[in-house]
């Protein structure tokens, strides 16, 4: 039984010592010192301090030597804490610290610092008009998803298909079970009424546990935007220029104007659950209300402008709303064919 107990014990002592020597940016401890490093999980070549601590002995009073890779790096008295550079992926950095204090012991503790990192892609579902190549912010209630992609390497230098590893992801510190696990690296949700910051931690870790990296992004959504484009009779919308603040209506005197929802839900069927509400001169046009477009034309031998206002709700998502506006300007031609107001509009 005493051969026992005693096998036990030695078992139990090597399989801790052997998941602190694996840790990757673990804090150690060994023989009442402890290993403290600045970041858990450092990105290859990020600066990192490493601190000794010791509760039973005075460390700021002891000859101590630091060694990396078993080569010496810094020795002194008292020197508790040191910069190292993390290693490139795949490769580890062994830190050791020995202490040699005032009663003639010398303790001992090592830690094996590892490096990885996660590049994170954010997409919401928001609305963008077709062909759009560039990338909207987040807005109130869309669906959001972040993507994560992993560079974890092997001791050859290998990355490991970001398919084959198990990821936790955190929301507001709270961990998402039904969201983590084995090639979980997409992590998705509709944010609620209450429009808030959210701190989103995703962790990809080997299914040995032998590498790790963790990634910590801010998420905050904004309101939606409107856009307003020219909406040629023969090219249709004009989407490589938006229109600004103001515009002239030109010798044609009339001018097509498609207003685009930037960052609103997609609608299940055409405007869907967007309200328009045009405003001509302060003047509301009740026809219009779910029409995306606009018809100018210029009054007959008149010079002049007129502010045009659009206001778009989403009837079922609250927080979804957005106000944009131009003022678009004619000058005065005797044409025949200008026979009708700017307030004479019709939409598409």
């Amino acid at each position: 039984i005493t051969l026992m107990k005693a096998l036990s014990t030695f078992t139990f002592c090597f399989l801790i010592f052997t998941f602190v020597a694996n840790a990757q940016g673990m804090p150690s401890s060994v023989q009442g010192i402890d290993l403290r490093l600045s970041t858990e999980n450092p990105i290859p070549g990020q600066q990192i301090t490493v601190t000794a601590e010791s509760y039973s002995v005075d460390l700021n009073s002891a000859n101590i030597i630091w060694t990396l890779n078993s080569s010496l790096y810094q020795k002194g008295t008292g020197i508790t804490s040191i910069q190292v550079q993390a290693p490139a992926l795949g490769k580890k950095l062994n830190v050791e610290i020995t202490a040699s204090v005032t009663d003639g012991r010398e303790l001992k503790a090592s830690v094996n610092i590892g490096s990885g990192n996660i590049d994170i892609i954010v997409e919401n579902d928001g609305y963008v008009p077709p062909f759009f190549l560039g990338k909207i912010s987040l807005s109130y209630q869309n669906v959001y998803r972040i993507i994560a992609i992993p560079h974890i390497a092997d001791s050859s230098g290998k990355e490991y298909n970001p398919r084959t590893l198990v990821y936790q992801w955190t929301k507001d510190s709270k961990v998402v079970q039904d969201q983590g696990g084995y090639g979980k690296q997409v992590f998705s949700w509709q944010d609620d009424i209450i429009p808030r910051q959210r701190v989103i931690n995703v962790r990809a870790t080997t299914r040995d546990g032998s590498a790790q990296a963790e990634k910590v992004i801010t998420v905050q959504a904004k309101s939606p935007y409107i856009s307003f484009y020219n909406n040629d009779p023969l090219y249709g919308p004009m989407y490589n220029k938006a229109i600004g603040d103001r515009i002239n209506l030109g010798k044609s005197r009339e001018l097509s104007v498609l207003a685009v929802p930037y960052g609103f839900n997609k609608p299940s069927d055409g405007v869907g659950d967007l309200s328009f509400t045009w405003l001509v001169n302060s003047i509301e046009q009740m026809a219009l209300s779910a029409s995306q477009s606009i018809v100018l034309r210029a009054p007959q031998d008149t010079a002049g402008s007129s502010n045009i206002q659009l206001q778009i709700r989403n009837n079922n998502e609250i927080l979804q709303g957005a106000q944009n506006g131009f003022t678009a300007t004619f000058s005065a031609n005797s044409s025949k064919t200008a026979t009708s107001s700017l307030n004479n509009y019709s939409g598409i």
